[in-house]
């Protein structure tokens, strides 16, 4: 029965978004409701046992009012539906009846038996029924009232592959209750043992519960799509372990949520569970925010939506988990994200292992007044192995991050302190941005600061996945900011980065002639390129060594210790840092007066646009260059632009030198 368990989650995704074709069965009048998959069925067999619009639904689905549901049947027709072989319906139908390991129950009538004797496919008399939702799934069910006649048959559980995130498992090996027995739990306090399901004991807390896990190895195969779901507030999962986090970490004394394998994406998603009725899927579906697949085909950037799934910003008044704690926990092989957070306010992530989650390591999103210390990320090959996203008021402190490509990634966000981190071998060691594509989630990049840090050796091939923005970086940096305001770096040793120590830098400056340059990317708006330019950052007391020996690429001729590619000053300065080489479109890095309050001297306003006006207090990016999406700006300022970096680059290169000094 299960030979189809690894085709039915990925299928599943088309069956989402092909309602009309099955979806549309469930709820409603019959005569509103038929679809092609009961079409062949009937063209096949010539109806069902029971003509009631009831039992014709029931031929796939289970009549769960406001929500989509499918029976064993419907499930297995959909895992195959368009594979080699079963390209229609009526073909699918015939694929799984043919298969004779496959039937509603195992060990029972096979589908095309049960239909031969006139018997309703799908259903197993008792409480012997797997249902599949796309906001959970349901084992060990009853059939559907007032249906039959059914195998006759029938005893013991399904199990089953979860539909689009649902709850889904690998047949009787998924552990959805019973393992944690009653003496392990308490007022207030629920223990978790090897063997035992995290995820159980996540789900008999109420909020505001500790749940203490035994070091080991929890697999969780509940769900295909995420291993563990925390959607109440004050949830404390501690783990027990002796171990520190870090490369040295010893596997036997930490408790590691790893994952099953392909196609379980994340490992712990902290989010809340509802979401806005105007970002519910246009088709019927109801979702929950776990439920990532049933917006999402696919989960890596730029996370595209399904067909029938509106794109909606969720914003500051969404539901707010609160009082989160994750300690002393390894994460370890999920394609996607490690740790993630979405609308959490006052959350610690402390002694947490992120081990080759590819995408993101620890990943808080939407989040407030947080903090992420004494953890360890490592293996995001594609992305950033700590990531803090449109977030606000978060410390990030006494981290390792290693072997990724963004070691640090703060990206429009307000009030973060980065301190006393390490970022080793990744392409970059911190990567502080102002983004477009998630410039209306959060549109401000400020006080982002990075104090006594150690930036070494990110010297780390750029593996991010091809055409992206961040394939575009060079590798070999240490930290930039770009497009940042208002942030300070202070006290950081910065030393062996092949092409620069501390960049500071324009959005779109490095991005003319790519895919990614103002003028051409749609997700661009007027009001980012309002925003694009860095302005009124403190670079000071900084110590870098050996930086800028080794560039390469097209941005080669702008290596150094310290770097500026910004049109003017902007209020940007540079104070008391120990270094050798430098690069500035400005000619000299410009210093800071002794009041930081005040900032550096504003650059002259350049010239606006197109559709803009003329640039002031020091903002020369102008308006115009098209918009967004619903946006056909007609101000092309790509020409322009190029001319004047390239006026500046040829004037710069002329005034840049080599020599150590100290800035002042």
């Amino acid at each position: 029965m299960r030979s189809f368990v690894l085709v039915k989650f990925w299928r599943s995704c088309l069956f989402i978004a092909s309602a009309g074709l099955v979806v549309s069965l469930v709820g409603g009048p019959h005569a509103l409701a038929r679809g092609p998959g009961l079409t062949a069925f009937e063209t096949l067999y010539g109806g069902v046992s029971d003509s009631s619009d009831v039992a014709q639904c029931a031929v796939c689905h289970a009549t769960n009012p406001g929500d989509a549901s499918w029976n064993q049947y419907g499930w297995d027709i959909n895992a195959v539906l368009g594979t080699p072989g079963c390209d229609s319906w009526q073909a699918a139908i015939q694929c799984v009846e043919n298969d004779p390991s496959v039937s509603d129950v195992p060990g029972t009538y096979t589908y095309l038996e049960e239909i031969q004797a006139s018997a309703q496919p799908g259903w197993t008399a008792g409480n012997a029924n797997a249902v599949y939702t796309n906001s959970g799934d349901l084992f060990d069910r009853p059939p559907v009232a007032d249906l039959g006649p059914y195998d006759p048959l029938g005893g013991g559980g399904a199990g089953g592959a979860g539909g689009g995130g649902g709850m889904g498992g690998a047949g009787g090996d998924c552990p959805t209750t019973g393992t944690i027995p009653p003496e392990q739990i308490s007022d207030g306090t629920i223990l978790v043992m090897p063997g035992q399901s995290i995820q159980e004991a996540i789900d008999l807390a109420p909020e505001n519960t500790r749940i203490e896990i035994q070091p080991g190895i929890y697999e969780e195969p509940c769900n295909t799509t995420n291993g563990l779901n925390v959607t109440k507030s004050g949830i404390h999962l501690i783990g027990l372990g002796t171990s520190a986090a870090g490369p040295d970490s010893v596997d036997e004394e930490r408790v590691i949520v790893r994952s099953t394998g392909d196609p379980q994406r994340n490992g712990i998603v902290i989010v809340p569970l509802e979401v806005p009725a105007e970002a519910q899927p246009l088709f019927g579906l109801k979702v929950e925010r776990t439920d990532c697949m049933g917006c999402h085909s696919d989960m890596a950037p730029p996370f595209p939506l399904l067909p029938g799934v509106p794109h909606v910003i969720l914003k500051q008044n969404d539901p707010w988990l609160t009082d989160i704690r994750v300690e002393g926990i390894t994460i370890q092989g999920f394609s996607n994200n490690g740790l993630f957070t979405e609308h959490v306010d006052d959350f610690v992530f402390d002694d947490v292992e992120s081990v080759d989650n590819r995408n993101y390591g620890i990943f808080p999103v939407l989040s407030a007044n947080g903090v992420i210390r004494n953890s360890y990320s490592t293996g995001s090959d594609l992305d950033s192995a700590l990531w803090v996203e449109t977030s606000v008021d978060v410390e990030v402190r006494g981290n390792l991050v290693e072997n990724s490509v963004n070691g640090i990634e703060v990206s429009n966000s307000d009030g973060v302190l980065v301190v006393d981190n390490e970022a080793r071998n990744n392409t970059v060691g911190a990567a502080i941005l102002l983004l477009p594509d998630i410039y209306d989630n959060r549109d401000s990049a400020k006080r982002i600061d990075m104090e006594n840090n150690w930036l070494y050796d990110n010297n780390k091939p750029n593996t991010a996945r091809p055409g992206s923005i961040l394939a575009e970086i060079p590798s070999g940096i240490g930290i930039i900011y770009l497009g940042v305001d208002d942030s300070v770096a202070s006290g950081n040793l910065v030393e062996n980065n092949d092409f620069a120590g501390i960049a500071v830098v324009d959005y779109c400056l490095p991005l003319l002639g790519t895919d990614f340059g103002c003028t051409v990317d749609p997700t661009i708006t007027p009001d980012f390129l309002l925003d694009e330019t860095a302005e009124n950052n403190r670079v000071e007391g900084n110590t870098l060594v050996n930086n800028a020996t080794n560039p390469a690429g097209q941005f080669a001729q702008f290596a150094g210790d310290l770097v500026l590619l910004t049109g003017e000053a902007r209020g940007n300065c540079f104070a008391d840092n120990d270094f050798d080489t430098e690069f500035s479109f400005t000619g000299e890095l410009p210093p800071c007066p002794e009041d930081p309050e005040t900032g550096g001297a504003g650059g002259m306003g350049g010239e606006g646009g197109a559709g803009g006006e003329a640039g002031s207090g020091g903002s020369d990016s102008g308006g115009g260059g098209g918009g967004g999406c619903a946006v056909d700006g007609d101000g092309d300022n790509g020409p322009a632009a190029a001319w004047l970096v390239l006026l500046l680059f040829g004037w710069a290169l002329s005034r840049s030198r080599s020599r150590m000094k100290t800035s002042t």
